[in-house]
């Protein structure tokens, strides 16, 4: 006889502003990644997805809210990178 798995609840929490998606488990996961490699680049790399992809979600999240939620440095001498406040 199978063992049947014991039912659980999840509960998946999306911030919305407007039609867009501001906040929900990707981003937050996509935030973690740039905040741990310090790139955009690196953390779409890490989760499987193109800059492309990652960009968007990015720039997304950045007009939902007053505040940029991640700024970009475009590279050069001394690189480019991204900060994420806190």
């Amino acid at each position: 006889m199978a063992v049947k798995p014991t039912p659980r609840v999840q509960f998946r929490l999306r911030i919305t502003s407007g039609d867009d998606i501001a906040v929900g488990p990707g981003k937050v996961d996509l935030l973690e990644a740039i905040a741990s490699t310090g790139s955009i680049t690196a953390a779409a790399r890490q989760l499987g997805m193109s800059y492309r992809r990652a960009w968007l979600l990015v720039d997304t999240m950045n007009r939902c809210f007053e505040e940029p939620v991640v700024a970009a440095e475009a590279g050069g001498k001394r690189g480019g990178g991204t900060r994420s406040p806190g």
